[in-house]
């Protein structure tokens, strides 16, 4: 996928689930988003996306933490995974 369609789907879902605040988000890119999941402990609102190459994933993941999400570590060589989880305050509802 293209960093401008993943950065429309990710816009979408910061808007819809936590009305704009982007700081409540977590974004990183990974070799398996899979992986990615078990070593963040499964967050429940977790979204992933396969990037076209590794510099679409490094273009998302930048615009988003110029935007205020909070940046995870990424994968070696070519991530191509995106992803993001909502890190809000345990007692807020999305």
């Amino acid at each position: 996928m293209k960093s401008s369609e993943m950065n429309s789907e990710i816009e979408e879902i910061v808007k819809s689930r936590s009305k704009g605040v982007y700081s409540k988000w977590r974004i990183g890119r990974a070799n398996s988003s899979s992986d990615a999941k078990k070593q963040h402990g499964n967050p429940d609102d977790w979204h992933d996306w396969d990037a076209d190459t590794a510099d679409d994933a490094i273009e998302t993941v930048d615009y988003f933490v110029d935007k205020g999400m909070r940046k995870e570590g990424v994968g070696y060589g070519g991530a191509d995974f995106v992803y993001i989880f909502f890190s809000g305050s345990p007692q807020e509802e999305l």
